[in-house]
């Protein structure tokens, strides 16, 4: 659902004469919505590795004396913003991870944990909706969809805290309440939105998991089909995979968490920086260009 794919360019850039020259000026629209597996741009920039010397490169995205790594569109290195973008993204995700297991702390300690059960809820909530904001994805609509899903789940459990005071969290009134889980689940649709981004892309086993767990505690409270003993047991190994999750993205390198740099600079400029690059590409990369070009 949450694909991961970057744009795949089509064949024919040019329009070929009929009965007259084709006008001079080149359209990049063929160049607008290019797809590529976030792996495979992945293993891209991996073939450049940071231990070797950096390579020469006349892109103006590649910084001087750093590592360049190749881009569908160009070459580019890790900026100090980048490395401060992605840093700020897997502490976003730390902050849900503990949110979620102070959340779950009650099902440990019981009633002495509850009350704080409201504020990790949102701080976990917070966390999730920072990660939204700072996840890389090359497909927009995609983003923003589960960035809308997590609005309208934060925004019913802004509503259930405020109009049912006498519940000590919005966790303890949804327990009671099954069908408020309507409420709350889009936020939750986000989660699992992120978990199989970072499954697909990275091949990470918690995510894959916490993929089939969240929608399986949810759906099954909601159905009445979940027993209390499952719905216990699934929460704990939610909140397993949530830690696990969020401590293993510090093992990944910086670039990777980016993905192709280029994708996002490419898609970011205006019609007529897009037209400029694409001529600049052509003069100065022939070879690059012949392959977005399908000539390769």
């Amino acid at each position: 659902m949450f694909a991961v794919l970057a744009p795949r360019v089509h064949a024919r850039l040019a329009p070929r004469a009929r009965g007259r020259a084709a006008p001079a000026r080149r359209s990049t629209a063929p160049f607008a919505r290019p797809r590529r597996s976030c792996r495979a741009s992945s293993s891209s920039s991996s073939s450049s590795s940071s231990s070797e010397p950096p390579s020469p490169s006349s892109s103006p995205h590649v910084l001087p004396g750093e590592p360049s790594y190749p881009g569908l569109y160009c070459d580019w290195s890790v900026t100090p913003a980048d490395t401060l973008e992605v840093w700020a993204y897997r502490a976003s995700l730390s902050a849900c991870a503990l949110g979620v297991a102070a959340a779950a702390s009650p099902l440990a300690f019981g009633a002495s944990a509850e009350a704080i059960v409201q504020p990790a809820y949102f701080f976990g909530a917070a966390g999730l909706g920072a990660s939204l904001a700072l996840i890389h994805m090359y497909v927009d609509p995609i983003k923003k969809f589960m960035q809308a899903c997590y609005a309208l789940g934060l925004l019913g459990s802004v509503g259930i805290a405020a109009t049912h005071p006498e519940y000590a969290s919005v966790p303890a009134f949804v327990l009671d309440h099954p069908g408020a889980t309507w409420l709350v689940g889009p936020m939750f649709a986000a989660l699992t939105g992120v978990a199989f981004k970072e499954g697909m892309c990275y091949g990470k086993p918690e995510c894959a998991a916490l993929f089939f767990t969240v929608p399986a505690v949810l759906l099954g409270h909601l159905t009445g089909l979940g027993s209390e003993g499952f719905e216990r047991g699934a929460v704990g190994v939610w909140v397993a995979l949530m830690l696990a999750f969020a401590a293993r993205k510090y093992t990944q390198e910086v670039k990777d968490d980016i993905g192709d740099k280029s994708v996002f600079i490419f898609n970011a400029m205006s019609d007529e920086e897009r037209d400029e690059f694409v001529r600049s590409m052509n003069r100065d990369d022939p070879a690059r260009f012949a392959r977005l070009a399908g000539r390769e």
